[in-house]
């Protein structure tokens, strides 16, 4: 197995891996790719998996980074990875839920840029990459890898391809906001069970911390960290409603960033004039 950050070009390429499946997951940006025929986009929290064989073309748009995993596929079967895919709806694209810290993936770098987790098929790069020393992990990098994708894939549903947004509450990003600033909101959208930073959102839009706060204040009409605020509420909100959601309102309130249940409930009632349970009790009446 190995993983690697990588940045896509804006011209379209094409190949097949006949040895190793591939998922490939937006740290920010958007990939636009083509497997097999099924056209979509790896953004936010849609990621792809790209089974061993399919041919799949792909170019980016705009500045770029993504998390690549080759994941050999006779450990993929072994593992149990392909039989959670395919209870996912074995599709190209998959939507990973709010439970999921992408953050985690992240984090077990540790700083790297590439990693190799056991011995596996060679794998072959998407894109030409510099040449960074590989780090060999013992078994239990591979472990917790195996873990966590099998964590993703257990909640993971199948994705819509093209018809999907930019991210679950696309309506918040209107096609006028700058691409820095788009840029931005979509990695803080992805992660909002995550701690976030000014410093962090300023760091993905290529941005000084002034020059964000005075984008969003011209184009979004608040500061950065009230936007997300208000995004943490409306996606629990949406949570809240939704009647195939059985989560209890402490989950949901952890999933849209919240420390706790009641730190939620006020920030909510302030919002929306109601608490989060008679909201629920409201959307569930016939």
């Amino acid at each position: 197995m190995s993983l690697s950050f990588r940045h896509y070009r804006s011209e379209t390429l094409s190949h097949s891996h006949d040895d190793f499946h591939q998922i490939i997951v937006s740290h920010h940006g958007v990939l636009d790719l083509d497997v097999e025929g099924a056209g979509g986009a790896v953004r936010g929290r849609q990621i792809a998996f790209v089974p061993a064989g399919a041919r799949h073309a792909y170019r980016a748009q705009g500045m770029n980074r993504f998390l690549v995993i080759d994941l050999d596929a006779d450990l993929a079967a072994r593992a149990g990875i392909e039989q959670l895919w395919q209870q996912a709806g074995g599709g190209a694209y998959l939507s990973v839920p709010g439970a999921v810290r992408l953050g985690e993936l992240e984090a077990m770098f540790g700083g790297a840029t590439h990693l190799d987790l056991a011995p596996c098929a060679a794998s072959v790069p998407m894109t030409m990459t510099t040449g960074f020393p590989m780090p060999r992990l013992h078994s239990a990098g591979q472990s917790a890898m195996i873990g966590f994708l099998a964590d993703l894939l257990r909640n993971a549903r199948r994705g819509q391809g093209h018809n999907h947004g930019q991210y679950d509450a696309h309506d918040n990003i209107s096609g006028e906001i700058p691409p820095r600033l788009r840029r931005a909101m979509e990695w803080a959208a992805a992660r909002l069970n995550e701690p976030l930073s000014i410093a962090e959102m300023a760091k993905i839009a290529a941005l000084s911390e002034s020059a964000l706060f005075a984008g969003f204040e011209r184009h979004v009409g608040c500061a950065p960290m009230r936007w997300l605020g208000l995004l943490r509420l409306d996606r629990g909100r949406d949570l809240l409603a939704d009647p195939k959601n059985s989560e209890t309102i402490a989950d949901i309130a952890r999933q849209v960033g919240f420390q706790d249940q009641a730190a939620f409930s006020r920030a909510f009632s302030r919002r929306f004039t109601v608490a989060p349970g008679r909201f629920r009790k409201q959307c569930q009446v016939p």
